[in-house]
């Protein structure tokens, strides 16, 4: 072939595959240049946002062939891998002999891959993490762009998102459009936080979320699985780490009320949080998220003393009923396990108490806690010290 008929088999290729928009065509590119102008090392020539939004919706990506293709002029279809619809490796008929016995002996027959829940769990991440690049989007394009409406309809669409995406992860808001307790059992929720990517969808959802009471809704489910997400910490460190400072995060942008909800969350959970010290090699994540909670509603409160326009009776009057379920759940947790370190022979009291006493969380209790509850904390810390003296009695026999 000639060297004009190479060019244009060239031209024709490119054309179909070359949009002339940086932010499409190099993406991961112009996101690290974008990151190194950010910290002033080097300049971008173009905008990182996109030139336009897309008008179609995650779910309307999904196409009903058996398998995805790309569409490319001059080249054809190109198939592509796709979770949603894996390709088989080998189809194999099973035999009529193991249908016959697994008939007889009432065992359910395998489901197919695309019914499994696990499956169903990472094709929903990976929806969910398309729907936050839309919503990426939108925030760079309103960053780098005027528009007639000033941005309202973009913003009302982000925040339509969102909620698209709570809704899929089947959250509800469990204090109900009037007030009134909503039953949820979360597993969509869990099934997609069992994941370390799942996590790494939610980190990045709570980031992109305004304080409001999507953000409340959202934490609430949070703080009602503590154990689940932070009581074994072998399960996804890296994630559960990033998700434990995400969190701590978002509760620094929460109002009294939605702080107050997250507490009773925790009480009215079926699952025993773990409250561990911060110092725990077994996982302080719930420690440290609570810990923050509390530290965060001492912050509102002083505030609200001092400035009479923050000052909300409702919101003092829940705070302070959540807060004391919760200490109760505190309090009696930390006396069972003094109980159990000074009944068993084999610990050190004076180490145990450091290694399984939530310490912290006791410190950050003190400026919510009234006489009575002071009283207890109080006799908690001499029955504390009667214990690491008689650990270190034995340590000096």
């Amino acid at each position: 072939m000639s060297t004009d008929e190479l060019d244009g088999i060239l031209r024709v290729q490119l054309a179909a595959t070359y949009s002339n928009d940086p932010y499409v065509d190099d993406y991961y590119h112009q996101g690290c240049l974008f990151k190194k102008s950010s910290s002033g090392a080097t300049k971008i020539r173009h905008h990182f946002c996109p030139t336009h939004l897309r008008d179609l919706p995650p779910g309307a990506r999904v196409n009903s062939e058996p398998h995805a293709f790309l569409q490319v002029d001059a080249l054809g279809r190109v198939p592509f891998s796709s979770i949603r619809r894996p390709r088989p490796l080998l189809e194999v008929d099973p035999p009529n002999s193991s249908t016959t016995n697994s008939e007889q002996n009432n065992v359910a027959p395998e489901k197919p891959l695309e019914q499994e829940p696990m499956l169903a769990a990472r094709v929903a991440i990976e929806d969910g993490l398309c729907l936050l690049l839309d919503v990426d989007d939108i925030d760079r394009f309103l960053k780098f762009n005027q528009l007639p409406d000033g941005g309202t309809h973009l913003r009302r669409r982000r925040q339509e998102l969102l909620e698209g995406l709570a809704t899929s992860l089947q959250l509800v808001d469990p204090l109900g459009k009037n007030g009134q307790t909503v039953g949820n059992d979360d597993m969509v929720f869990l099934r997609v936080l069992a994941l370390p990517k799942g996590r790494k969808l939610l980190s990045r959802y709570l980031q992109l979320l305004p304080a409001s009471d999507l953000l409340r809704v959202v934490c609430m489910a949070i703080f009602r699985h503590l154990r689940f997400l932070f009581g074994d910490i072998s399960r996804a460190a890296e994630a559960t780490s990033n998700l434990v400072r995400t969190v701590s995060s978002c509760v620094r942008r929460m109002d009294l009320g939605s702080l107050s909800a997250c507490l009773a969350a925790v009480v009215c959970s079926s699952e025993q949080p773990p409250l561990r010290p911060l110092s725990s090699s077994a996982g302080n994540g719930a420690s440290v998220v609570l810990v923050s909670v509390l530290e965060q509603g001492a912050e509102l409160l002083s505030d609200s003393l001092h400035d009479a326009s923050n000052y909300n009776v409702t919101n003092r009057a829940l705070w302070k009923a959540s807060f004391d379920e919760f200490f109760g759940l505190l309090i009696k947790y930390c006396v069972n396990k003094y109980d159990g370190i000074m009944q068993s022979s084999s610990l050190d009291p004076a180490e145990a108490i450091k290694r399984e006493l939530p310490m912290e969380l006791l410190r950050a209790s003190i400026p919510h806690t009234n006489e009575y509850q002071k009283k207890m904390l109080y006799d908690l810390s001499q029955r504390s010290l009667v214990g690491q003296e008689k650990g270190n009695a034995g340590q000096a026999e």
